[in-house]
C-alpha cells in the first residue's frame, strides 16, 4: 500500500513547474487601481461589495472569470486581515452533550448553528451534518473534479481556465507554486478551480457555514490553499492514523468541514474515526508510524480507551466537521469498489493561519 504512495509522492512525471499563463484573453491579476474606491472595501473585508464594484465597471466580469476576481479579492482581503489581527475568545466552550450512542453525533442540514457544531466538536470530536450539500452541486463537482484532474497537466495553452487557473496575487504572480508542483497526487486545490469555488461558496452560503464558522472561531475565517482540497480516491487508498494538528500546530484555531461529494463508506472509502474528544497531540512517529506525523495502530489502541473506532458512512452531500485534534484516516476496506469523491476545507482564525500557507477570507 505505502509503497504505491511512495511512487506517487517520487514520481517523474512531468508536472509543469508554473501554469500562471492559461491564455491571453484571461486577467491574472487585478489592478485595484481601476476601481475607486475598493481599498477601503478590503480594509474592512466586504468582499461582496467589492467584487460589485469591479462588476460595475467591468461588465465582462461574469462566469469564471467572475469567480477567478472574488478569490483574488478574497486574497487581498486576507492580506490586510492578517496585517492586523483581531483575535476572539479561544478556545469554544459548551456544556451541552449531544446524543453519540451510534459513536458520533449527528444532525440534520437544518439544524446547523455554531452551538451544536461546538458541542460535537468540542464534547465528542466530530459532528456528521447529513444532506449538508444539494445533489446537484455534488454532482457537479464530481464532474468538476474529472476535468480539474484532467487539465492539470495539459500544456498552458490548452487550458480550460474554468478548471484550471492558478490563484495569483494581484501583480498576476503565481502563489504556493512549490505546494502547487509537490502537490499534484494530492488533490486539486479550491482556489486553482474557479468552476468548483463558484458551486461551493454558493453551498456555503446557502447552508449558512460561514457564519456558523465565524461564530465558532469568533473571528473572521479564512480558508488556504494548501487546505481547501477537491479530492478523488482510489478504492484501494492509503490510508495512515493522524491528527492533523500535528502537521498545522496544536495551537492553531482551526476547524474542518469535509463534505462526501459521492456515497462514502461501503463501496467507497469514508473516514476512519476514534469517536472520542481529544484535546492534545497523542504520540507519533513510533514504532509501526510510516511518517513522522502519523499514529500508529498500537498508539491508537492505547489513546482511545473504551471509546469506538467508527467508520461513517456518508451519502452525497453528507458533511462532517472536526479540529484538528480528532485522531482519523482515510477509511480502508476490502470492500470497497468504487471512487471516492470528496470537499475538505480547514477553515483558520485569520490571526492563526500557519505561516507558510496563502490565506483566503471566508
Amino acid at each position: 500500500m505505502w509503497q504505491k504512495l511512495k511512487e506517487r509522492l517520487t514520481s517523474t512525471q512531468a508536472v509543469p513547474e508554473s501554469h500562471a499563463t492559461p491564455g491571453p484573453d484571461i486577467p491574472l491579476g487585478l489592478d485595484l487601481q481601476r476601481y475607486p474606491g475598493i481599498e477601503p472595501l478590503l480594509d474592512a473585508g466586504d468582499i461582496d461589495a467589492a467584487l460589485r464594484l469591479v462588476e460595475l465597471a467591468d461588465p465582462d466580469v461574469a462566469g469564471h472569470i467572475r469567480t477567478r476576481t472574488e478569490l483574488l479579492l478574497r486574497r487581498e482581503a486576507f492580506v490586510r486581515a492578517a496585517a492586523s489581527p483581531k483575535p476572539g475568545t479561544w478556545p469554544p466552550r459548551s456544556d451541552r452533550q449531544l446524543d453519540d450512542a451510534d459513536g458520533l453525533p449527528e444532525i440534520m442540514a437544518g439544524e446547523l448553528d455554531t452551538e451544536v457544531v461546538t458541542a460535537g466538536v468540542r464534547n465528542h470530536g466530530a459532528l456528521i451534518v447529513r444532506g449538508l450539500f444539494s445533489e446537484r452541486a455534488c454532482a457537479d463537482l464530481r464532474q468538476t473534479i474529472d476535468a480539474a484532474e484532467a487539465a492539470f497537466v495539459r500544456e498552458p495553452r490548452e487550458l480550460d481556465p474554468r478548471y484550471f487557473m492558478p490563484l495569483t496575487d494581484l501583480s498576476g504572480a503565481e502563489v504556493s507554486a512549490y505546494f502547487r508542483s509537490i502537490n499534484w497526487a494530492g488533490g486539486r486545490p479550491v482556489p486553482d478551480v474557479p468552476a468548483a469555488a463558484e458551486v461551493i461558496l454558493s453551498e456555503f452560503r446557502r447552508a449558512g457555514v460561514p457564519d456558523v464558522v465565524a461564530g465558532y472561531l469568533d473571528e473572521r475565517p479564512a480558508v488556504s490553499m494548501e487546505k481547501w482540497t477537491l479530492r478523488k480516491v482510489a478504492p484501494d487508498p492509503n490510508g495512515s492514523w493522524h491528527q492533523d494538528g500535528a502537521f498545522l500546530g496544536a495551537d492553531k484555531h482551526a476547524l474542518n468541514l469535509w463534505v462526501a461529494l459521492s456515497d462514502c463508506g461501503q463501496t467507497a472509502s469514508g473516514l476512519d474515526i476514534v469517536a472520542k474528544r481529544f484535546d492534545e497531540i497523542v504520540p507519533v512517529g513510533t514504532e509501526g508510524a510510516y511518517f513522522e506525523w502519523d499514529v500508529s495502530g498500537q498508539v491508537v489502541q492505547q489513546v482511545r480507551g473504551e471509546r469506538p473506532i467508527v467508520s461513517p458512512v456518508f451519502a452525497t452531500g453528507d458533511a462532517i466537521f472536526f479540529d484538528h485534534y480528532l485522531l482519523h484516516r482515510t477509511g480502508l476496506g476490502s470492500e470497497f469498489v468504487d471512487w471516492r469523491y470528496a470537499l475538505e476545507t480547514w477553515f483558520f482564525a485569520a490571526s492563526t493561519l500557519p505561516d507558510n500557507y496563502e490565506g483566503l477570507l471566508v
